[in-house]
């Protein structure tokens, strides 16, 4: 008896929200570009990247769900590209087996990294009477594929009596959560212009060098910055 009261109560209730929104469900497409950065951490002692922006493209599809005159959900998946630009410094040391003394290197290194995913974003949109709606929501992000330069630009001595490290070695992961909030302007009822800031929670990857390449008595010793996803996305959707 407890179990059928509830399943009435709640059939009920969506037939009480389905009532109070008639509106139709709209599928759209939208396009866009993503200045695309990243927040990043590093190693105790270490001295933290410089970073700059990379612009990407994103676009996909997504729909638009009536719950009530005011308040709609937007389900979309995008394919979306990210990355950073970053510089960073390292000394590395290393045992000169020629000499047998401890020498080190400086080395100055420019890095380029992108980073393409698929992306479900579930918003939650609430709709303005001044043509705006307020966006907020989760993103699930997939990694595709990933694209990482780096080029060594220090001076160096003993290029022939050691190895020097010259690439970086980036560990990336394949999964992101992450949040957007962001603003759409209705230009018409099928014509929007939207514009959001996304922030990831997880870990996109870990960018280590190598500092010291160990020794009797000396261990191994990584220079390693942790870095997350930040961006804002500026899109021109239509709905059909």
């Amino acid at each position: 008896m407890k179990k059928i009261t509830l399943l009435t109560l709640i059939t009920f209730i969506s037939i009480q929200v389905l009532a109070q929104s008639l509106l139709p469900t709209k599928y759209g497409i939208k396009l866009g570009t993503n200045i695309s950065n990243v927040s990043s951490s590093a190693n105790e002692a270490v001295k933290n990247i410089d970073n700059s922006a990379l612009i990407g493209v994103t676009g996909g599809f997504y729909m638009e769900i009536a719950l009530s005159d005011k308040w709609y959900i937007n389900p979309e998946i995008v394919y979306i590209e990210k990355g950073v630009l970053f510089d960073y410094n390292f000394t590395h040391i290393y045992e000169n087996t020629t000499t047998n003394q401890t020498e080190k290197d400086e080395h100055n290194t420019s890095n380029e990294l992108k980073l393409a995913y698929i992306e479900l974003n579930p918003i939650i949109s609430y709709k303005t009477p001044y043509k705006i709606a307020l966006n907020f929501g989760p993103s699930l992000s997939f990694l595709i594929q990933e694209d990482y330069t780096n080029t060594d630009v220090g001076e160096h001595d003993g290029l022939e009596t050691h190895e020097v490290l010259k690439e970086g070695v980036f560990a990336s992961e394949t999964f992101d959560i992450g949040l957007n909030l962001g603003l759409s302007y209705y230009i018409s009822e099928n014509l929007i212009f939207e514009g959001k800031v996304n922030r990831g929670f997880m870990s996109i990857g870990k960018v280590a060098k190598q500092i010291n390449s160990g020794s009797v008595g000396n261990e191994a010793k990584d220079k390693i910055f942790d870095l997350k996803s930040r961006g804002i996305v500026f899109s021109v959707a239509y709905l059909f």
